[in-house]
Formats: structure tokens, C-alpha cells, sequence
């Protein structure tokens, strides 16, 4: 990394070496009028996906650029994963969702930006916008540098396309396209219990309407762990108290579930904080998260929650973490 130098007029500028990726939705304005009303719904949709793929990836999202999204990296194989990840995604919700199709590009590069202002400009910057921009529909270009760097660790295999002649950049940029599969796409498979059947009902369309499946709903702890064979779900959500006796049936179910069926993901929801439940489920580490009730209303934050713990992370709500935090 280079030292940070000075800026009189935009404060201070530093350098440092990152993997930049560039996303683009193709024939945007096309597709926001075909949606009209429910253009918005999607533009807040279609950007919370990103920042989640970004995040799960351990990559920091710089800025939006109109239809698309500018994000860095650390690491090249995670810019790379991210990439795929987009793809899938897309290819997921066109598959669930064939009328409100579209299609998104993505451009990546690699090497030395200057980070002002919470921005980062540089060669590399540019080369990943331009890459971005000469991809088609469901590509995703990448500058040589990165899959040099990445090696074994891409994230799939490369096909070479050649050298490419960049706006902007005298030297031309040998170009590759990372393949992506979009076989078995399906959505997440959820299953939900409560004994609040009006809640059940409330979390079942939040989640419908994000693009999962809710495979499996029930009243006690006991019927869902009896489901689980038959439905085979990718995160259960379940909630800390339930019948007979309303005291830790619930956590004691999702315990059972971590140690019986490691594969899939646990959710607990509590109406309150209670830390020592927080605690014991969240020693299991990967796979389970505990949110409070309050947070279920957040068709996106539940969403989230559910897709992180899907791809093998934790989740704690804020007030866990503020509760058992040392102040």
C-alpha cells in the first residue's frame, strides 16, 4: 500500500490494490417502463440484492451508477464469486418470475485506485466500468490481471475472448469471460414455525415475495422436526418459545436441527432479547442466526438474514450484540 498523500482541495487521497467490479442492468429504461408501477418496488429490490451479494462476499459497495452498482474487493476469487453470484441470482428470479425478466452485465478489473472521499478512481477503476459496459447480458468480462491473481481460486472457469480496445485506455485489455452455470437454480426452500398462525401467514407471503419457498409450516416444535425428512429445507425459522409449555421448545428444536441436520440453516426469532438462548444457539457459529420478532416486518432484512445463514454465515440482531457487548 502506498502512503497517504494530500489533496488540498478534495482532502486525503490514498492508493491501494483492489479487485473492482462493475454491474449494469441491460435495456434499464426499457425495462422500467414494461414495470411501471412496480419500478421502484424492483430498483429497491434489485440494489438490496447487490449490497447483500457485495457483503456475503466480503466486498464493500462504493456507489450506485444509475442502473448498476460499483463494489471493491480484497480478494480477487471472492470479486469473482460475488460475480457469479449476481448471475445466479438474476437467473433465479427470471426463472420464478418470467414476466419481469432482465438481464444484468458485469465488468471487473484489478490493480492500484486512489480512495478519495469514500470513492476510488484509477485505471483499473475505469478499465472494470469499460469492461462492464462491452458485456452483454449475463456476461461477466474480466481483465486479465484478475484471473491471474485469483488463480485455482476462481470461482469457475475462464473463456478467453481475446484483446479488447477500451474508451479511454491506449493499451488494449486481453479480455475474459468467466462462465457461470445457472443449472439447478431453485429458489431457497424455507420452513416456518410458530404457533401464531397469523404470523406463520405474514412471514409465508414476505417470503414468497422475496422469491423463496416455504416448503413447510408448523404450530409446534415437535411437527416441524417430524417435516424436516420429507421437505428437505435449506433454513428453518423458528421461534424461541412454543407449545406445550412455551419455554425453550424452540431452541431446543433448532439445537436438535444442528446436530441432527447440519445442512440446513437455523433461524431463531424471540419476541424479546434473551441473551443466554442468543448465546447457545449462536456457539453452533455458522448457519443460525437470532433476530427479534420486530424485525420480521422488513420483507428485506429477513430476507437477508435467511440468505446469509443459507451460504453458511451467522446473523444477530443489533440488540443481542448491544446487550452482551462490554461497555
Amino acid at each position: 500500500m502506498v502512503g497517504p498523500c494530500t489533496d488540498r482541495h478534495h482532502g486525503e487521497v490514498t492508493s491501494r490494490t483492489v479487485t473492482i467490479l462493475f454491474t449494469d442492468v441491460v435495456g434499464s429504461t426499457e425495462l422500467l417502463e414494461r414495470l411501471g408501477s412496480q419500478a421502484d418496488d424492483f430498483s429497491t429490490r434489485h440494489f438490496a440484492a447487490l449490497r447483500d451479494a457485495i457483503a456475503q462476499q466480503r466486498g464493500v459497495a462504493v456507489k450506485t451508477t444509475g442502473d448498476g452498482m460499483m463494489a471493491i474487493f480484497e480478494s480477487a476469487a471472492d470479486a469473482l464469486a460475488c460475480a457469479a453470484r449476481i448471475q445466479r441470482d438474476v437467473a433465479g428470479l427470471n426463472h420464478r418470475y418470467p414476466k419481469q425478466r432482465f438481464d444484468v452485465r458485469v465488468g471487473m478489473s484489478a490493480g492500484d485506485a486512489r480512495e478519495r472521499d469514500a470513492d476510488y478512481f484509477g485505471p483499473a477503476v475505469t478499465q472494470a466500468s469499460r469492461l462492464c459496459a462491452a458485456a452483454l447480458g449475463g456476461q461477466i468480462l474480466v481483465a486479465e490481471v484478475v484471473r491471474l491473481v485469483a488463480g485455482g481460486a476462481a470461482a469457475g472457469g475462464f473463456r478467453e475472448l481475446g484483446e479488447f480496445g477500451l474508451k479511454g485506455l491506449s493499451e488494449q485489455v486481453l479480455v475474459h469471460e468467466l462462465e457461470w452455470s445457472a443449472d439447478d437454480i431453485r429458489p431457497l426452500r424455507v420452513a416456518l414455525a410458530d404457533d401464531s398462525v397469523l404470523l406463520r401467514k405474514g412471514i409465508a407471503e414476505l417470503l414468497d415475495a422475496e422469491g423463496m419457498d416455504v416448503v413447510a409450516q408448523a404450530d409446534d416444535a415437535e411437527t416441524l422436526l417430524e417435516l424436516l425428512d420429507r421437505t428437505r429445507p435449506d433454513v428453518v425459522v423458528i421461534d424461541v418459545r412454543m407449545p406445550p409449555t412455551f419455554t425453550t421448545e424452540g431452541l431446543d428444536a433448532a439445537m436438535r436441527i444442528r446436530d441432527e441436520h447440519p445442512e440446513i440453516g437455523v433461524l431463531v426469532l424471540s419476541q424479546t432479547v434473551e441473551v443466554r438462548a442468543a448465546g447457545r444457539l449462536l456457539d453452533c457459529r455458522d448457519r443460525v442466526g437470532y433476530l427479534l420478532k420486530e424485525r420480521v416486518t422488513d420483507a428485506r432484512e429477513l430476507s437477508a438474514a435467511i440468505r446469509t445463514i443459507a451460504d453458511g454465515g451467522s446473523v444477530v440482531d443489533p440488540e443481542v450484540v448491544d446487550r452482551t457487548s462490554p461497555h
